[in-house]
């Protein structure tokens, strides 16, 4: 099957990742379930990143890394706070119910563009409640950076927001399934480093727990699940303690783990992770561009590797019967599809794909 912006799910596999899982498998027999030397080194990577206080696990999937590492942070009588068009809210069926029995409570932006929930929101959502037994308590605040819409919560806006969720009570987990990219894009704005980037936005910034990404950034299978300390550590501790129980409860101890966590550690070496994320961001803007001078309006702003463009039906149509594949994404009213770049897309991807596009308006 020739390359699509469908997904980034749908690239193949980055050759440092390709690499790790051969040479794991040419260390011959290691010691099962991640008491590995390879997974110990994984480890030591995510706390070169993140400071050594980090805690890492790692599990197969991005459904097990977001409901497992909020199970470990909540109570069942407890609630989440997400917003409405996040991946734990639409994308991840009944998992979150399922895993952590809390009430998931959905919040619509009420302000900007939609895709970024502020501490205002935040405030609306957890006030009013008469704390006692008759109402859920409050439990977790999950957010996606990037959003589901490919924009960037800045570290003072997550700053913003960990503080005001902690006030009322709330711990923190953010779903970065393509947190590669965010950290990206911002150091290509910046000029700052990765390390410093990686930890202003959620250990500085407040964060207690980050889904890290890697299927989305090259890697066959796998996500990291890193608790930070905050506050008295009391809700660390009680993750780190609990997070193996649930993951061996929710099937997702990999007895040969050294293929999961060898991965991470090659493409985290020399910052691979980094390479690959910064180079569909900068298709994704190529693409956007193109797409905007074409005269096809962009919904939001194009700031990681996902293109969020408004189509008719007819050059969707158009675009398809000449083997483009997207998504169709958002509210149906907002008539917007999703362009996935990958670390594989190619320059001649986004030029073919363009040149459709201006052929479809050429007729037209």
């Amino acid at each position: 099957m020739n390359r699509t912006f469908r997904s980034d799910n749908n690239a193949g596999v980055c050759p440092e990742a390709l690499q790790a899982i051969v040479d794991a498998s040419a260390r011959g027999h290691l010691i099962g379930y991640g008491d590995d030397e390879i997974t110990a080194g994984a480890v030591a990577a995510f706390q070169i990143l993140f400071g050594e206080s980090a805690a890492v696990f790692f599990v197969a999937t991005g459904t097990a890394a977001n409901t497992l590492a909020i199970a470990s942070l909540t109570e069942p009588w407890q609630r989440v706070l997400c917003n409405s068009h996040s991946h734990y809210n639409d994308d991840e069926s009944t998992a979150p119910e399922r895993l952590t029995h809390c009430r998931i409570a959905p919040i619509h932006p009420a302000s900007g563009d939609g895709s970024k929930l502020t501490p205002a929101d935040i405030e609306r959502a957890a006030a009013g409640g008469r704390g006692d037994v008759h109402q859920p308590a409050p439990g977790v605040l999950t957010l996606s950076n990037p959003t589901e819409f490919g924009t960037i919560y800045t570290p003072d806006e997550m700053t913003a927001l960990c503080q005001t969720a902690h006030t009322f009570g709330y711990r923190v987990h953010v779903d970065g399934a393509r947190f590669a990219n965010a950290v990206a894009s911002l150091q290509r704005d910046t000029g700052a480093s990765a390390q410093n980037l990686a930890r202003a936005l959620t250990i500085d910034a407040g964060v207690d727990a980050l889904s890290f990404g890697g299927t989305k950034n090259g890697l066959a299978l796998g996500e990291a699940v890193v608790f930070f300390p905050q506050g008295d550590a009391a809700a660390f501790h009680r993750a780190v303690e609990t997070f193996p129980h649930h993951r061996k409860g929710a099937g997702h101890l990999l007895s040969k783990h050294r293929f999961v966590s060898g991965p991470f550690a090659a493409t985290l070496k020399d910052d691979a992770w980094l390479t690959h994320a910064t180079h569909a961001n900068a298709l994704a803007q190529t693409l956007s561009k193109e797409l905007a001078a074409a005269g096809m309006p962009i919904r939001f702003a194009t700031q990681t590797n996902g293109v969020f463009v408004e189509m008719t039906d007819t050059l969707q149509q158009s675009l398809w019967s000449r083997g483009h594949r997207f998504y169709p994404f958002g509210d149906a009213d907002w008539n917007i599809h999703r362009l996935m770049c990958s670390f594989d897309t190619q320059k001649d991807d986004v030029a073919v794909l363009v040149a459709d596009v201006k052929a479809f308006f050429t007729r037209s």
